[in-house]
């Protein structure tokens, strides 16, 4: 799924896979009150996949979210 990415003046649609884990951990952590829940959760989807900062996302309790 795309998650969209905020440049000045402009908005685009990025697949989740081409950002790094660590933009997708600030989306997912960081950004959840002002991203779309769909955004959060192909971030979460795309780290639990990748089987990064898991620990982060457990923390935060966003892996029981899904």
């Amino acid at each position: 799924m795309p998650i969209t990415v905020s440049i000045p003046t402009r908005s685009t649609g990025t697949p989740a896979s081409t950002l790094s884990s660590r933009k997708l951990l600030a989306i997912a952590v960081t950004e959840t009150r002002s991203k779309s829940s769909i955004d959060v959760q192909s971030a979460i989807v795309e780290l639990q996949t990748r089987r990064h900062y898991l620990k982060e996302l457990a923390a935060e309790g966003l892996l029981n979210e899904l």
